[in-house]
This record gives structure tokens, sequence and C-alpha cells, in this order.
């Protein structure tokens, strides 16, 4: 090793320790969520206590779209892995080459997720929303069977404050004025690594144990449920799990979904990208609750602190 060079990363455009960290965290909860049973299936037509119909999408307020093209669901975050371990399944289709939901409804007509002219589409996840390739008139009745996360698992970045807190959001009619991207929707935790960090020698010869502390921020409507995101986060305290590298994902172009939320032909879920580019054993350890506040009557948030324990051979 030469002495003039750094150490710890290979070039300054690659994924480095914090970041990487936090990717993986978030998609092993989101993943273990997921196989709990973290989700709500809405077929066609089904109607909320309200009356309203949750299949029933309707045009974004995002202005970078031409009115027409981009229909939103009541809620965002909607699932495309297939093979979850929990029943009911959520409601996906099988065409890995088009992973996630089977198609939409446009005035009481299917059209499957391969078709072309008129009606093709895409289909964005993290914002819950079908965005046709060329817009349909905005007077469409546009319906969608599929299932949505219902606790969101996402980075401390989506909460500050040019992003709305949404109250409500688990029934049509509720949804905020503002396009999704711009929206909270709770419960949700929020994972956040913070500034501090401490190393120990791992061997002779090299290598470091690194410990890096990581905020989990539990915000839901009601207090039983910040309370129980408050124990799933604490009870993984001593839980062993295998990272996935991020710059070999990269390196190889195997994210599975790209810069519109698009899940990719044969988009590898967590499990296969932890397999095919196994990277670091991670471990939380020493996990405390800091905090259980009520912020105000619809909003009650808790915070777990944990120290992550990596080793890394090439420091």
């Amino acid at each position: 090793m030469s002495y003039q060079s750094l150490k710890g990363f290979n070039n300054i455009f690659e994924q480095t320790l914090n970041n990487e960290l936090q990717d993986n965290i978030v998609e092993f909860l989101d993943w273990g969520l997921l196989e709990k049973g973290n989700y709500f299936n809405v077929t066609l037509g089904e109607t909320a206590p309200n009356g309203a119909d949750y299949s029933l999408l309707s045009l974004s307020t995002n202005s970078n779209y031409t009115p027409g093209k981009s229909w939103e669901s009541f809620r965002k975050n909607w699932v495309w892995q297939s093979g979850v371990g929990y029943g009911p399944e959520p409601l996906v289709g099988t065409n890995n080459a088009i992973p996630g939901i089977s198609g939409v409804y446009v005035d009481d007509t299917f059209y499957p997720s391969n078709t072309t002219g008129s009606y093709a589409h895409k289909v964005d996840y993290f914002n819950g929303r079908i965005i046709f390739d060329s817009p349909i008139p905005t007077g469409s009745k546009v319906q969608a069977e599929y299932s949505y996360k219902y606790i969101n698992v996402i980075y401390s970045n989506a909460i500050p404050w040019l992003r709305e807190i949404q109250y409500n959001s688990n029934e049509p009619g509720n949804s905020s004025k503002l396009p999704s991207e711009m929206v909270v929707q709770l419960p949700a935790i929020a994972v956040e690594i913070v500034p501090r960090r401490t190393m120990r020698g791992f061997q002779l010869g090299g290598g470091q144990f690194v410990y890096t502390d990581v905020l989990f921020h539990c915000l839901a409507e009601d207090e039983m449920t910040r309370n129980k995101l408050v124990d799933i986060i604490s009870l993984q305290n001593d839980k062993s799990i295998f990272t996935f590298d991020s710059n070999r994902i990269a390196d190889s172009g195997a994210f599975p979904l790209d810069y519109n939320g698009v899940p990719v032909s044969g988009a590898l879920r967590y499990p296969e990208l932890v397999d095919y580019y196994r990277g670091e054993r991670l471990r939380f350890q020493n996990s405390i609750v800091q905090g259980m506040e009520l912020i105000n009557t619809n909003f009650y948030a808790g915070i777990i602190r944990t120290t992550v324990e990596t080793i890394h051979t090439s420091i």
C-alpha cells in the first residue's frame, strides 16, 4: 500500500460507508416488513368505509406531467416484489420482464403491462402512480389492482420542512393536494446516519471494526402504532445481516429500479442483491429508546438510537 494513497475507497464517485449503511438498512427493513405482511391489497372497485373506491386513481397534481399523463392512487409506495412469504401475497403479475402489477383499467377496459399504443404505460411504484406514454382524456376512469405498503421505510431527508405530513392517508378522499413526491404518509420509519463513529483494530496486519450510530425516527398518527414501530426496531438489537455492495451493483448495472421508480426487466429483490453482490456483515447493537413524544394530537414520534458494527479489512 502506498503511503501517499487514501484508504477505504477507490475513487470519489463510488458509494462510501455512510450512504452504504443507510441504503442497506432501508432495504433490509423494507423487505423484512413485507415478509411480515406490511401491505394491503386493493382489488378492483373495492370501497372504503367512506364509500370511496380504493382502486380509483386521480390526476396527478405534478405540473411536470401533461394533464392526463400521470394518475395517482391515494397511497404511494406500491409493492412490485413477487415471492413474498406471507399470505395472501401482494397483487403482482407473473411477467418477470415487467415486474409488478399486471396492468391498468381505463373506462372498465383492462390494458396489461405490456400494452402498446394509446394506453402503453409505466408504473412509478415509489409514488403510487400510472404514467401513460401519451396523455389520455382527463375525464377517464382509471383504476388499478395493486398492493401498497402500510409502514413506509424512508430516508431521513424525506421529512424536512418542504414535505407535508399527510394525515388519514389510509382512506381515499383524504389525499393531499400536493404531488406524492412532496408528502410523507404515516406510519413511517425514517433512517438517519448521525455524526458519531468509533473504530478499533480488527486483526494484525490491518482492518477495522467500524461502529456507526443510526437514528430510527418512528412516526405515526396514534400512540399504539408508534409504540409498535419502536418495538419493531428496538427488537432487532444483536441481529446480524449481510449487506449488498452498491458499487458492485452500479458497476454491473443491476439496480432494480430506474430513475422513474419503475422496476427494470428481471429486477432483483433485496434477497438477490445480498446473494449476488454480497458486502460486509452488519450487526445492530446497543439499541436504546431516546424519546417518545406527542408532537400534536395526530402525530406521535419515537426515536431509537442504534450502533451498527461492520468490519472493513481494507482500512
